[in-house]
């Protein structure tokens, strides 16, 4: 009897050990809220806490919207050439930073779309060859996963994704249509 009693003392003092392992990072990542975006922001949460992603190197391209997060592979920024003339001017990217493109080959539904980031990085969204004016930006510096947020009206067709001036050499980021407010 002591021996069993030993034992499930022991057991119920890995539980915690146990649980947390079963849960790893996913479960970590999933409590965190985000709570000072200006819209909600727990899909794009769930997106970057999954461990899947498309995958895309600078200058490829996908053929619409994925239903996951998009790892996108990043060159030195000082020799990127972006399809067309970002809005941030260059000197404003550090040289020891990294940017990178891709094109949606097809944005089937026109409408209210989302690009969320997990730094700083300075956003660019191009339709029919022109530059989309954001029609809202938001952010949470205590957001350990997501820093930024920035919304984009798009019409149906391609579009072309400009990220510049990320310190790491891959970014994981989100592209969805908005919520409904």
């Amino acid at each position: 009897m002591k021996r069993s009693i030993s034992r499930l003392h022991v057991s119920l003092r890995l539980l915690p050990v146990a649980v947390f392992a079963a849960t790893g990072f996913q479960g970590a990542a999933s409590a965190e809220t985000c709570a000072a975006f200006k819209w909600p922001v727990a899909a794009d949460l769930t997106l970057m806490a999954a461990p899947e992603a498309v995958t895309v190197a600078s200058g490829g391209a996908i053929a619409s919207v994925p239903s996951k997060a998009i790892q996108l592979q990043l060159e030195p920024s000082p020799g990127i050439k972006f399809p067309a003339a970002s809005g941030i001017k260059k000197q404003a990217i550090p040289q020891n930073n990294f940017s990178g493109w891709f094109k949606i080959d097809a944005i089937a539904k026109p409408g209210l779309y989302q690009i969320t980031i997990p730094d700083h990085s300075w956003i660019d969204v191009v339709q029919n060859d022109e530059l989309v004016q954001s029609t809202a930006f938001s952010g949470d510096p205590e957001c350990k996963t997501l820093r930024k947020s920035v919304q984009f009206e798009l019409g149906s067709g391609p579009v072309i994704v400009q990220i510049g001036g990320s310190a790491e050499k891959s970014m994981k980021l989100t592209v969805r249509e908005a919520d409904k407010k």
